[in-house]
């Protein structure tokens, strides 16, 4: 055996579980994958088929919620958005 040779660090198995699909297509995530995928209640989800019995299900990020605020305009675009609206009246 080789003197300071470290054993490359293993990463954990992936959660994992099992459901039964409902009548009505719908099916509860176990809460280890759930978990260990970041998801939260009230996320929304893009579900995609990955072939036959496969199903890729990936969190919709939220672009507004990410950029919201992120304009620094003074109040200016604000401003003008209201003139705008006031047209439309």
């Amino acid at each position: 055996m080789a003197i300071g040779v470290k054993k490359p660090a293993q990463s954990p198995p992936p959660a994992s579980g099992s459901s039964r699909v409902s009548s009505k297509h719908q099916i509860t995530i176990p809460i280890a994958p759930f978990s260990d995928a970041g998801l939260r209640e009230g996320d929304i989800v893009r579900v995609e088929s990955q072939g036959r019995g496969r199903v890729l299900i990936s969190r919709v990020e939220d672009l507004l919620g990410e950029y919201a605020g992120c304009l620094r305009t003074g109040g200016e675009l604000g401003e003008r958005v209201r003139r705008l609206r006031r047209e439309w009246d």
